[in-house]
């Protein structure tokens, strides 16, 4: 496929999925509003807790989604159907498969409840029958295998991920509007969540009609499977995969369960409104890299290395200016935005916004060096990795949460991007996906500089916000906010504009502006 083809199907991805979440992200916050202000803290808490250990339990998933996507880009791009087909029926029976598992796992689990709940015992009397809200959140988790969704990954693979976006997104948008009259009118979690659970299912079934509606010749009977050699590669692949889908769940899953093991309920759910923000955040960003991934396993197919390489040093550029952005107005904004929004009672001190913004910005090196690992196939060269880093989270959680509570544990995820996927990584990536191109250096001192530049541009947002542009309420949120995302990009700006990378992406802003500005003068014209 052509760089133009390329590039108009990734903005496309992305336009119609930033654009989309953008305008659940304002629901959800809606929904969470009416949520705390009729149901409370505890059901908040819960609400995170049993989200985190269904996620868990989806690691069975093992990475297939994954190897298959992988897999796909090279028939897709050559229409070879039968190739397609083989991976779809391998696809389809691993996904059941997988269903029935974590099915069966999530059953074991609920002996396991009270342990996990430090006031397990009070759910009673607050009428929250704790086992028939997990048996719902456990079918919300199965309904995702068993009800056609792994048509929809020839879809995303196609570089059409904008068709499964709208889908989502509109069913999570009918979503939130039906969550919210249940609150007002019912004030019961169980419809709560039977909503959700509803919601699902129907967008896995839409988005499973109109794949096979739009590739019918993909979703035909297929009489030939995989070699015993390609499952043996893929299982090996999976292997390396789950690992690393073990630790991007238990990174962030085993922060709740540490805090309400340790410390309750109320600390989840104070804790889950800041980590809204810092989803909200990762999310809407991941959005540009996800819009782009189908096109760079395109381009990591075709192209030279030396093209591959360059696009690489683009995206971290790029991945550590947006990441870096916004965690800057996390550190700054977060406690007004919380306070503003739900009250003093629900704002956690300093420094906890800090460190959720220095972990927002490791979490972008994170994606950057995953879509890189994803579309070059480096699976099994790195699967000590994540495992080191799941190993170095949990301890330092579980040490620092005694000691310094939410701060601990946030701490104990800084400690594993940093040692992991920062220091190891990297040189793995270079090494396989690169064949050492450049020096690895380069790399360190790139990324060293782009954080230097963030803390202070942080250090002193906060002053600026603290002491000169000083409100309250949302009018003070806005000026903040406004303060916060101007300074981060005139920053890189004026420090990096001499580079390949800053210069590119200022080119293509430019050139995507005058194309949009240019059709609509011709609309009005």
């Amino acid at each position: 496929m052509g760089k133009t083809n390329r590039t108009k199907n990734s903005i496309i991805n992305f336009v119609t999925g930033f654009g989309g979440y953008l305008i659940t992200v304002f629901l959800h916050f809606f929904v969470r509003t009416v949520f705390i202000h009729t149901l409370g803290k505890e059901y908040l808490g819960i609400n995170g807790l049993f989200t985190n250990i269904l996620s868990m339990l989806s690691l069975a998933e093992l990475g297939i989604g994954a190897a298959i996507v992988y897999r796909l880009y090279k028939p897709l791009a050559e229409k070879d159907a039968q190739r397609v087909r083989v991976l779809v029926k391998f696809y389809r029976l691993a996904y059941r498969c997988i269903g029935f598992a974590i099915l069966i796992l999530g059953l074991l689990f609920i002996p396991f409840l009270p342990v996990l709940i430090k006031d397990y015992e009070s759910l009673s009397t607050l009428g929250i029958n704790a086992v028939l809200l997990f048996l719902l959140f456990l079918s919300n988790t199965v309904s995702s295998y068993l009800f056609l969704a792994y048509r929809s990954t020839v879809v995303v693979a196609d570089q059409k991920r904008y068709i499964v976006d709208l889908v989502n997104n509109s069913m999570q948008i009918a979503r939130t509007i039906l969550q919210i009259i249940v609150l007002y009118l019912f004030r019961n979690f169980i419809i709560y969540t039977l909503v959700a659970v509803v919601s699902s299912i129907a967008a896995s079934i839409i988005n499973g009609i109109i794949a096979k509606k739009k590739y019918p010749l993909y979703f035909q009977p297929e009489e030939s499977s995989l070699s015993k050699t390609e499952i043996k590669e893929m299982l090996q692949d999976c292997g390396a995969l789950f690992v690393y889908k073990v630790n991007a769940v238990v990174v962030k899953a085993s922060d709740n369960l540490v805090l309400s093991a340790f410390i309750g309920l109320a600390a989840v759910g104070l804790y889950s409104n800041y980590l809204l923000i810092y989803r909200t955040c990762r999310t809407l960003i991941n959005k540009v890299f996800v819009a782009f991934r189908a096109s760079m396993g395109d381009l990591f197919a075709t192209e030279n290395l030396e093209s591959k390489y360059r696009f690489f040093r683009i995206a971290n550029f790029l991945s550590a200016f947006l990441f870096g952005t916004a965690g800057v107005g996390v550190a700054v904004c977060a406690n007004e935005v919380v306070e503003t929004w739900l009250g003093s009672g629900y704002v956690l001190a300093q420094p906890v916004p800090i460190l959720i913004a220095i972990e927002l910005f490791f979490a972008g090196i994170v994606v950057c060096l995953g879509q890189v690992r994803g579309v070059s196939g480096v699976f099994r060269q790195a699967w000590y990795r994540p495992l080191l880093g799941i190993i170095v989270n949990i301890v330092v959680s579980v040490v620092l949460v005694q000691f310094w509570g939410i701060s601990g544990v946030i701490i104990g995820t800084i400690t594993s991007y940093v040692l992991t996927n920062f220091l190891i990584e990297p040189a793995l990536i270079y090494k396989y996906a690169f064949n050492n191109v450049r020096p690895l250096s380069e790399y360190y001192k790139a990324n060293l500089m782009y954080l230097l530049v963030c803390a202070a541009v942080a250090t002193t947002d906060l002053f600026i916000c603290s002491h000169v542009f000083v409100g309250h309420g949302w009018f003070s949120v806005i000026v903040h906010v406004l303060i916060t995302g101007l300074s981060v990009p005139s920053a890189f700006l004026v420090l990096f504009w001499k580079t390949e990378e800053c210069r590119y992406l200022v080119n293509s802003a430019l050139r995507i502006f005058r194309k949009v500005f240019h059709k609509y003068l011709a609309k009005r014209g």
